[in-house]
């Protein structure tokens, strides 16, 4: 069995695969002021709570944008699972080509969302991530990776909504029945719901009237959930990242 480990600002994600397919999926939440001790507990509450066995792990492999998080759960691979895990980063050989001014800077999510969405869907694409930030990539049609624009996620965008707008309550992210709000609740549902809606599907647009290419569209992230059924044309896969680190971890380790 393999683990992959989706190490996010707001969630951390546990992956397992058994020859290639994902057979079960464990969420906490991210927390960088925890210690391993603290995510140790975590960590074991997933392994009994889905009747696993750590030593029938044969590889542990993460991609983390929280720095502070990385080092936690390589300890906790070697204390656990008893395995070095493979990191995604700069110095792994993917095999993803990435054509952008400053290759270092892209993040180890979007390399496994492009691997991903690349392996199982084919390229070109245009992949909406939404997870504490949204973020759109751009594959282009030979594969690579080719750009992405970032904007403020569903729940970040709410929050400082409230935060800022003392008038305002605090909402669920429940689509409302129509884009028109009658009462406060209402309209500032739509505004978050639909009106992240109709960002991704710009940016799709213009993503392939600036490509000249027509892109397969994926939605994927935590917070895509909210916003699917308004995103009739995209197809939703929950488990793409993930994914996409099991076919990295094919590629380092055939």
């Amino acid at each position: 069995m393999l683990l992959a480990m989706d190490i996010g600002n707001t969630l951390i994600d546990f992956g397992v695969f058994e020859k290639e397919r994902l057979v079960t999926v464990y969420k906490t939440s991210s927390n960088s002021a925890k210690s391993v001790d603290e995510y140790e507990s975590v960590v074991k509450v997933f392994l009994t709570s889905r009747k696993l066995d750590p030593f029938l792990f044969d590889d542990v492999i993460i991609s983390s944008v929280v720095p502070a998080l990385t080092a936690v759960f390589e300890e906790l691979a070697e204390k656990v699972f008893f395995k070095k895990p493979i990191l995604v980063g700069p110095h792994l050989k993917t095999g993803l080509r990435l054509k952008v001014d400053h290759p270092q800077e892209v993040g180890a999510d979007l390399v496994c969302d492009s691997v991903g969405g690349i392996v199982l869907y084919g390229a070109p694409l245009f992949i909406a991530d939404l997870g504490t930030a949204n973020k759109y990539l751009l594959i282009d049609e030979t594969g690579a990776y080719a750009g992405l624009a970032i904007a403020p996620g569903l729940s970040l965008s709410l929050s400082a909504l409230i935060a800022k707008a003392s008038a305002l309550p605090e909402i669920s992210l429940a689509i409302p029945e129509r884009a028109i709000g009658k009462n406060t609740l209402d309209c500032m549902g739509s505004g978050i719901t639909y009106g992240t809606a109709y960002q991704i599907e710009g940016f799709a647009a213009s993503f392939e009237k600036e490509s000249g290419l027509r892109l397969k569209r994926l939605l994927t992230g935590g917070n895509a959930v909210y916003v699917k059924k308004l995103l009739p044309d995209f197809l939703y896969d929950e488990g793409l990242l993930l994914k996409g680190l099991a076919a990295i971890y094919k590629r380092v380790k055939p």
